[in-house]
């Protein structure tokens, strides 16, 4: 590239962050997203179906709580198998609702089972997995 080019190329990225601000796509995108988020999920799955997912949950939580980082990990892990050992069952009942719920359960599983460890945000993640679990089940 020669001097002129980087020059135009240069001034092209001046400009366009210079006119950006002026066509926000982010901010509407954004709040529709949360939106979303915070909307209930559709009841989709049978008592059955969750159940376990709902126990390996509160018992990881609980070994949180207690203290027990092997024993956490040995339930996440126990949870992650069944809920891709379900995948097939669950996922074509609602691809949207299956998507949301898979990934809370890998924001849980990236906080808690990483070389970075998150308690906090991982105890939160689970705890957001139940309360998705449970909009998500059939009354």
């Amino acid at each position: 590239m020669n001097k002129t080019q980087h020059i135009l190329k240069l001034f092209g990225l001046a400009l366009l962050c210079s006119v950006a601000p002026l066509f926000p796509t982010s901010g509407r995108a954004d709040e529709a997203k949360a939106a979303t988020a915070a909307a209930p999920l559709k009841a989709i799955y049978t008592a059955a179906e969750t159940k376990e997912f709902k126990a390996l949950a509160k018992a990881t939580i609980e070994a949180l709580a207690a203290g027990k980082p092997t024993e956490m990990v040995a339930k996440l892990t126990d949870l992650e198998t069944a809920w891709d050992d379900q995948e097939k069952v669950l996922r074509p009942k609602d691809e949207a609702i299956w998507t949301l719920l898979d990934k809370t359960l890998d924001k849980a599983i990236s906080a808690l089972r990483s070389s970075h460890t998150n308690i906090p945000k991982g105890k939160a993640a689970l705890e957001d997995l139940l309360k998705k679990l449970e909009q998500a089940t059939k009354p």
